[in-house]
């Protein structure tokens, strides 16, 4: 985890309105230099599975509605914890800006409606990359005590240097097979952005505002890195109890926008999925399924 500290409780479910708010000013010029302050606090945030929230967050992802519970829904329970600790002020970087790189969820059983769920959320100490500095924001599922899941989300300052933050080392990436086919092409609209984050509570302005995200150097808006994956995992649709699920982002896919799907690499323990541009062949996220 980020460090020793306190814990603290919280909604899971917490309006992002305000935080975002903070985040905004985090851009306006005062804001100190890049530190490599980390928050060293975990917060604890307990969540009831509403099957009311969980269907509309299927709906929006395409997947079938089931009595258990999709990794992707369950990755929605640390968002909000994880924006507070990130916009926290002794956090040394500026969150609006910073990139979804990679997704590293274990599950241990199902989860099912209806069930309690803690999240324990921290922040993993910054790294050094090549391109700039990551952090991992770090995940612990339970209910009744057990262990259910576990993730890391690694985000990605792209740029920016910061004293004192130890050496990273490269990540594994995955690739995409040459020539690749794909065997559904995704029609999305420039709707699925707020869609998404009306069931998800990521409401970042890249995803929701044309404006906000032309400000950011994109055309128009994109759709959310975890609505892609969240989507490429119900369209594979594994049935498995345990399992690893890892999420590499790559090119960003603007709205309204055609996406293409297939899966590569199946065998007994597992598969691999791509959603790629199906005129540059260039992928936007890459999965591997991979049975515990």
């Amino acid at each position: 985890m980020g460090g020793q500290g306190a814990n603290e409780r919280t909604p899971a479910r917490a309006s992002a309105g305000a935080t975002y708010a903070r985040a905004l000013r985090g851009l306006l010029p005062g804001r100190g230099a890049p530190s490599a302050h980390v928050p060293a606090r975990t917060i604890v945030a307990d969540t009831v599975l509403d099957p009311l929230a969980v269907s509309r967050f299927d709906t929006v992802v395409d997947a079938p509605v089931r009595d258990t519970v999709s990794p992707a829904y369950l990755h929605t329970l640390g968002f909000a914890p994880s924006l507070e600790l990130m916009t926290d002020p002794g956090f040394g970087l500026p969150v609006l800006g910073m990139v979804h790189v990679r997704n590293a969820f274990a599950q241990l059983r199902p989860v099912r409606v209806g069930e309690e769920v803690r999240a324990e959320v921290s922040l993993s100490p910054l790294r050094a990359v090549h391109n700039g500095t990551e952090v991992d924001i770090l995940v612990a599922g339970s209910v009744d005590g057990e262990p259910v899941f576990t993730e890391s989300s690694t985000y990605l300052a792209r740029g920016k240097t910061v004293p004192g933050a130890a050496a990273g080392q490269p990540a594994e990436r995955m690739a995409m097979p040459d020539g690749l086919t794909a065997t559904a092409l995704w029609r999305l609209p420039r709707g699925i952005g707020p869609a998404y984050a009306r069931v998800s509570g990521d409401y970042n302005p890249i995803h929701v505002s044309v404006l906000a995200a032309k400000a950011f150097g994109f055309r128009s808006t994109i759709a959310h890195g975890m609505y892609t994956a969240a989507r490429a995992f119900a369209a594979a649709d594994p049935r498995l109890d345990a399992f690893d699920w890892t999420v590499q982002f790559a090119s960003p896919l603007t709205l309204p926008g055609t996406a293409g799907y297939a899966q590569f690499d199946r065998d007994a323990a597992g598969f691999s999925t791509a959603v790629f541009s199906p005129s540059k062949g260039k992928p936007h996220v890459l999965t591997r399924v991979q049975k515990r």
